[in-house]
């Protein structure tokens, strides 16, 4: 074969191959996504990038499976998938799209598949021998594994990059620590820092929070700290970062006593409940200011994925409109809605609201008082109802679109049901369960019991998916 008839050929499969990249469908390139946020933040997005430009993507040509609420953009060679709700851990999300090519009207079906995660959940257990703080992963019950342990430990948050413990020294005085990630030999994260960060030491800390995307935490100070200043059940924000630490004031601009307070989701900004029930919003920035919110109640929590505060009133739980403190408009009253309690429950067991459910106790036998340590001032134990008392014989009920019934109920009727939180995404309820020979642990804040077990309970179908030892979830911070 001559030579001009090779170069004839080639050039006639490269012109073949030029038409048939011309004609091509879009294929997939890349898939983006912070499958973390997906599970414990509504509105989160998943990116499919393409090999090319692509046309204006219809929302009825993309679908997700399982189903779930979705909104769609596409801009260039990007499809973006907007999930305006959480979703489950350790599951898998088969998003399928319609998508052709802006240049060539050639189109094709992709199919792209994001796994979410099975994150990590904590409990802690204490003991005479000393205290553990145990990380446990609902997909895997072999995956149980001691990340930190001290002698006594109060309080416990996790941060953004670490651990925040209220410790008991050997003095008796609570110490303020926070303890940076490390690696082990098997190369796992724990939290034994061996030189952690000493914030603060005072008589009594507690209702240590966190709150993960500004990475502040707060504290509630009781008695004379390092330098001598006297607290009254005082609240401190701090940011480990810097150091800077804020008082939340009341409106005369002096330390305003707290009794139970909580993060707003995503802000530096909190609600805090005072020594006679009034609740508070408080902001640090631009400048600290505290708005008095015309309500009276114990708090309940954020609904997860929301700026809805749940309040245990004395007339009946409702939510709490806290979106003004997010965008800094609320300078007056929020808005109030009712919650429907389930029929059958105690008056006042309202323990956490989802977004379309709300969990209550029912009791057989009386609540049984948390043990308060000698020389606590029990208003800075936190809401009566999320304290740890305890319910002998009871269930854990939900209600859902007027619907009632039972999630959890103690195999003996002697086990006691304790604390009861969501998981940050509303799929799973821990509840804590007490047997009937556990004794109170003396825990001066967060007080607990020995012999606690952690149910981890699944809302939509009252599986219980794994139990672990310990108590004092993290979902219930």
């Amino acid at each position: 074969m001559s030579r001009i008839a090779v170069f004839a050929i080639l050039g006639v499969l490269a012109a073949g191959l030029a038409i048939a990249n011309l004609v091509q469908p879009p294929r997939l390139a890349g898939v983006d996504a912070n499958t973390a946020l997906l599970v414990s933040r509504t509105d989160q997005r998943v990116q499919l990038h393409f090999s090319q430009p692509i046309a204006d993507v219809d929302a009825a040509a993309v679908s997700v499976r399982p189903e779930t609420p979705i909104d769609v953009t596409s801009d260039g060679s990007s499809l973006t998938v907007r999930f305006l709700e959480m979703l489950d851990t350790g599951a898998e999300y088969r998003i399928e799209a319609r998508v052709s090519g802006a240049a060539t009207g050639s189109g094709d079906v992709i199919t792209a598949a994001v796994r979410t995660p099975d994150p990590a959940t904590y409990t802690l257990s204490r003991s005479s021998g000393g205290d553990r703080l145990l990380e446990h992963r609902l997909q895997d019950p072999a995956a149980t594994r001691e990340v930190f342990a001290a002698p006594r430990i109060e309080e416990y948050a996790i941060t953004g990059d670490g651990l925040a413990t209220v410790l008991r020294d050997e003095t008796g005085r609570a110490a303020l620590d926070v303890h940076a990630a490390t690696d082990d030999a098997a190369s796992t994260a724990t939290f034994a820092d061996p030189d952690p960060f000493r914030i603060m030491t005072a008589p009594h800390l507690g209702q240590l929070r966190s709150e993960a995307r500004t990475g502040v935490i707060g504290v509630v100070a009781t008695g004379a700290g390092d330098d001598g200043t006297e607290y009254d059940r005082t609240l401190l924000v701090i940011d480990p970062a810097t150091a800077v630490v804020s008082i939340v004031t009341g409106a005369d601009g002096s330390a305003a006593p707290v009794r139970d307070w909580r993060f707003v989701p995503g802000t530096t900004s909190l609600v805090f409940q005072s020594p006679d029930g009034r609740l508070f919003g408080w902001e640090a920035v631009p400048e600290p200011r505290v708005i008095e919110l015309g309500v009276s109640g114990d708090l309940l929590g954020f609904i997860p994925g929301t700026t809805a505060l749940a309040v245990a009133e004395a007339a009946g739980p409702s939510l709490v409109d806290l979106a003004g403190i997010v965008t800094g408009t609320l300078d007056a009253a929020p808005e109030r809605t009712p919650l429907t309690q389930p029929p059958g429950s105690d008056e006042r067991a309202v323990l956490a609201a989802a977004p379309d459910a709300v969990l209550a106790r029912a009791a057989a036998a009386p609540s049984e008082p948390p043990p308060v340590a000698d020389g606590v001032d029990p208003r800075s134990a936190g809401s009566a109802l999320g304290d740890g008392s305890l319910v002998a014989g009871g269930s854990v009920l939900v209600e859902r679109d007027g619907e009632r019934r039972s999630i959890f109920a103690p195999a003996a009727e002697s086990t006691r049901i304790g604390r009861v939180c969501l998981s940050p995404n509303a799929e799973f309820a821990a509840v804590e369960t007490v047997s009937d020979g556990g004794a109170a642990d003396g825990a001066a804040s967060a007080p607990g019991y020995a012999q606690t077990t952690t149910n981890y309970v699944r809302l939509d179908s009252g599986e219980t998916v794994r139990s672990a030892i310990g108590g004092l979830s993290d979902w219930c911070g």
